[in-house]
């Protein structure tokens, strides 16, 4: 008897401090699905996303407040195109980030199980 193994894969997403003045412009740029994914996000959070994210100033997009999303919506973009090429992540995720277990609701937008809320600061 012959045992398949399926090896586990994790996806490991950034944090603050990997953002940079073009993130995400190159996707966006060569997919429709990601230009959605970048316009609905700019929509619902009332700031223009792209234009931080793909020019900057690298002083705004070092700010909290546009760094976190800025980060989110990228990560979000290469999950998008890694589950297109058939790429999935391990059934059950679990995020860790220096040894910390996120709550399972952080690793909610990796599993399909996600929607943008209606409106900035709702729940989906």
């Amino acid at each position: 008897m012959s045992i398949k193994h399926t090896p586990n894969v994790a996806f490991l997403f950034p944090g603050q401090g990997s953002q940079y003045v073009g993130m995400g412009q190159d996707l966006y740029g060569a997919d429709p699905a990601v230009r959605d994914l970048f316009d609905e996000a700019e929509t619902l959070l009332e700031f223009p996303l792209k234009q931080i994210c793909f020019e900057g100033p690298e002083e705004v997009l070092k700010q909290t407040r546009y760094t976190q999303p800025a980060i989110f919506v990228h990560s979000l973009a290469i999950d998008l195109l890694l589950r297109r090429q058939g790429r999935k992540p391990y059934s059950r995720p679990i995020l860790t980030a220096r040894g910390k277990l996120l709550s399972p609701a952080a690793c909610r937008p990796c599993t399909g199980q996600w929607n943008w809320p209606k409106k900035a600061g709702q729940r989906s």
